[in-house]
């Protein structure tokens, strides 16, 4: 049975001291490995990854694109003139979408030249309403037909300053990427010069975000290296301790691209950090190896007295990676399970690493700057010194931001995944404000024609009739809205086309262009009334992406919550258990709450009070970062306990071990996590300054509570 606090994972060390050839050859192996497997990453190019999970409406949105044969996804082409468009532009933007119906793997192209004038015109039924060419009236004819109200939208807007190109692409034939490039390069080439153009679409936002995860990852990790090397080397003021910290970590981050590769686990946006994390994570723990070499231990003693801490902060890190998998979203369980097998991974890779370089680099008699051991002291003589005070002031403390923690409000915006210079965002706002939105509720009910004229027309009052499409609308056109299509009106129509109106049986479908739900205040407001209603007004079913990203973000965001209660406790005991102490748990519990809630708290004051999901993994994984710093001091702790001295004494022992190295790992942690300060991606800003802000809350908290718990009269025993 394994022992001690580490559950015996010092002996990897061990192992490789005793047979340092074979360790090598192995470390050796396993480098060539990472490196063959590095060109091989891959990105997650499905947006609903981010949301679906084992729900019931996740489940309807997975049936309907599986029932969608051929998969086709749509290209929207925005095209914008700087006053309203003339007749000459109309003209030109009509041969330009009669060349994108030629393109391989188009099936339909749908825009203001696919109208035709409703039964409703008995002298121009069924005549393009924009002939060819195009005329100089053709703003009034285009008025003339939306005065008909037939419920099919123009794809033009009020001000005439702006039009839409709808391209259905069949990804049987082509795929999402091929088809952007060369729809762009048509646009490039043909598009008069004075008007502007901008692609978007539920894929081409998915395509977007890959393309910038891909420099988003290069940079980031290749910065954070480069930036926690020079901070190790700065602060440490010794070039041999410094490598012996940071070259093991490097390969461990390094090991975890290779892990999402051979796990076949695709990077996505929040998966994107995890190399940098665990990069920080083994710097730190190269630190307190290193610090007591330094100190004048052996690499032997080095491994026997400070890896068990180093395997239990592992330990928990994978604890807090684990509890995610809770979530039953498929994008989180990847992320939790790359992030849990990848931190037991990456500390396997440093501690034979660690072991070997030991051997060859021999550190200088310099010693390590004191300003952090003089911060850790002042900050744990206070606690000791005071313990009541300090204690009463953190409970006091810990009851407001706790309050101010619950006060949050789930949100999960889609644009945030975009990078910030991404002219999609703008460009989805001004189609939401023209054309009711670039997403699709889709509605369904299985009851008869009279329901879905219901549906139809409840929907059509709040959101508008051009923004709601369904069979009603095309009876409508027919002249018959109380009738439905008859056999030859539906062969007239394209069979695509009809196909997303219509389920299995007697299933119909409405589709309402909808903007993104959580953009905003007032767009959240729209989707709920329109999703209201539609429950209201019998609807069997209610789904498609912005129904998915509304109800499901909620739900994950919940689930993510109880995940982190999960991983706090979780944490706690594992180390109760490694330190054979069931008292030891409210010493850790309050000292790594406290942090956490106060950096929930915070998102009032820089994120709106917004609890999107990337703040509970921030919180979720600061927790079992947190808690390292308090594992290394309770290890030292322990260890002058066990030598017998009193418990003020062993504060002051277990501040000169550790403190330190936990003050220089802070601060090494910060400046790693910094790098996402410049990423191009919200999520990742957030999830970096959530954990910036838990680790010094933690430093802060840990080293004035745990000597105020430590030494305080009711507390003082409970390590013996």
């Amino acid at each position: 049975m394994f022992g001690g606090i580490g559950f015996g994972a010092e002996r990897i060390g061990l192992a490789v001291l005793k047979f340092p050839k074979t360790a090598l050859v192995f470390m050796l192996s396993l480098i060539a490995l990472i490196g063959a497997s590095l060109p091989h990453v891959a990105f997650d190019d499905d947006i609903n990854r981010v949301f679906l999970s084992d729900s019931q409406l996740s489940d309807a949105q997975r049936n309907y694109e599986l029932q969608q044969s051929p998969p086709t996804t749509t290209i929207l082409v925005h095209i914008t003139a700087p006053a309203a468009l003339t007749a000459s532009n109309m003209t030109a933007l009509r041969e330009l979408s009669e060349e994108f119906e030629d393109f391989d793997g188009v099936n339909t192209v749908v825009s203001p030249f696919s109208i035709f004038w409703p039964a409703q015109d008995e002298d121009r039924y069924g005549e393009p309403v924009l002939e060819e060419p195009v005329s100089e009236n053709f703003s009034r004819d285009i008025a003339e037909f939306e005065a008909l109200e037939t419920g099919l939208p123009t794809f033009v807007s009020q001000d005439r300053m702006t039009m839409i190109i709808n391209i259905i692409i069949n990804l049987n034939e082509t795929n999402i990427t091929k088809a952007i490039e060369t729809i762009q390069a048509e646009l490039d080439k043909t598009l008069p010069a004075s008007l502007s153009v901008n692609i978007t679409g539920e894929d081409v936002v998915s395509t977007e975000i890959v393309s910038g995860l891909k420099n988003d990852l290069i940079s980031l990790n290749i910065l954070g290296a480069l930036l926690v090397t020079f901070a190790a080397f700065l602060l440490l003021r010794d070039f041999r301790m410094a490598f012996l910290a940071v070259a093991p970590a490097i390969i461990g981050a390094a090991g975890i691209l290779a892990l999402s590769v051979w796990l076949g686990y695709p990077i996505t946006v929040l998966s994107n950090v995890i190399p940098i994390l665990i990069l920080v994570l083994g710097v730190a723990n190269g630190m307190h190896l290193a610090g007591h070499i330094k100190d004048g231990g052996s690499l032997r003693d080095s491994i026997i007295k400070v890896a068990p801490a180093c395997a239990l902060t592992a330990l928990t890190t994978a604890t807090a990676f684990s509890s995610i998998m809770l979530t039953g979203n498929e994008q989180m369980f990847e992320f939790a399970v790359l992030g849990a097998v990848g931190t037991i991974f990456a500390f396997v890779i440093v501690i034979i690493a660690f072991a070997l370089l030991g051997h060859v680099v021999k550190l200088s008699a310099r010693p390590v700057p004191k300003v952090s051991e003089i911060v850790a002291h002042k900050l744990a003589g206070v606690g000791s010194r005071w313990p009541r005070a300090t204690l009463a002031a953190c409970a006091a403390l810990l009851v407001i931001s706790v309050i101010g923690f619950t006060q949050t409000k789930a949100w999960f915006p889609l644009y945030q995944n975009l990078p910030d210079d991404s002219a999609t965002i703008a460009i989805n706002d001004a189609i939401s404000d023209e054309f009711g939105g670039v997403f699709t509720m889709i509605v369904e009910t299985d009851e008869d024609w009279p329901q879905t004229q219901t549906l139809t027309k409840t929907l059509q009052d709040i959101s508008g009739p051009q923004t709601v499409l369904s069979e009603v609308s095309l009876a409508t056109w027919f002249g018959h809205p109380e009738t439905p299509l008859t056999e030859d009106e539906l062969e007239d129509l394209p069979k695509e086309f009809i196909d997303l109106l219509r389920g299995d049986g007697d299933l119909s479908r409405i589709l309402v262009s909808v903007a993104e739900p959580m953009r905003n205040e007032q767009s959240l407001a729209e989707f709920d009334a329109l999703y209201a209603a539609a429950t209201e007004a019998g609807a069997s079913k209610i789904f498609g992406l912005p129904t998915i990203m509304r109800k499901e973000a909620v739900r994950l965001i919940n689930q993510l919550s109880f995940g982190l209660v999960l991983a706090a406790l979780g944490a706690v005991f594992i180390c109760a258990l490694a330190f054979k102490s069931a008292r030891l748990i409210p010493v850790l519990i309050i000292p790594n709450i406290l942090p956490l809630m106060l950096t929930g708290a915070s998102l009032h004051l820089w994120a709106q009070g917004q609890l999107s999901p990337t703040a509970v993994l921030a919180l979720t994984i600061a927790f079992g970062i947190a808690i390292d710093d308090s594992v290394h001091f309770l290890s030292r702790f322990s260890a002058a306990k066990a030598r017998g001295e009193p418990s003020k004494t062993a504060v002051v022992s277990a501040t000169n071990a550790a403190g330190q190295v936990i003050v220089l790992t802070t601060l090494l942690l910060t400046i790693g996590m910094s790098v996402t300060m410049i990423s191009g991606f919200t999520p990742i800003r957030l999830f970096g300054g959530m954990m910036i802000v838990t680790l010094w809350a933690a430093l802060l908290i840990d080293l004035l509570l745990l000597p105020a718990l430590l030494t305080w009269k009711r507390t003082s025993q409970v390590l013996g």
